[in-house]
């Protein structure tokens, strides 16, 4: 599971880097100002960034279902305090009345008091 976080987290920044590189619809970019000619034309680098960002979102939604899954049946094999809380009192209706651990309830002799 260790490994999959640090694979989301990087996917999560690459993402984010992507899209902030990327031209808005008023023609300017969070890095990139004014020439789009450094190193692509303007159309490729738009292109490459768009199938970067797809192929990105991809593994950030594959990611995302995966782990879910994974924790989903960590939570089913784990000992929670609900189980917990319920296994232990199942355990105390099987213990005798009127014992130490389990005192009889309020107005019932136990079985270890003579009656006069």
């Amino acid at each position: 599971m260790g490994i999959l976080l640090a694979i989301h987290v990087l996917v999560t920044l690459f993402l984010i880097l992507i899209v902030l590189i990327q031209k808005t619809e008023g023609g300017s970019s969070l890095f990139a100002s004014g020439g789009s000619g450094n190193m692509f034309s303007a159309r490729g680098a738009s292109n490459m960034l768009t199938k970067a960002t797809w192929v990105l979102a991809s593994l950030f939604l594959a990611n995302c279902v995966l782990m879910a899954v994974l924790a989903s049946r960590d939570i089913e094999n784990s000992q929670t305090i609900l189980k917990t809380n319920s296994s232990s009192r199942q355990q105390g209706q099987k213990t005798e009345r009127g014992s130490p651990d389990n005192p009889p309830p309020q107005g019932q002799p136990t079985k270890n008091t003579k009656s006069k």
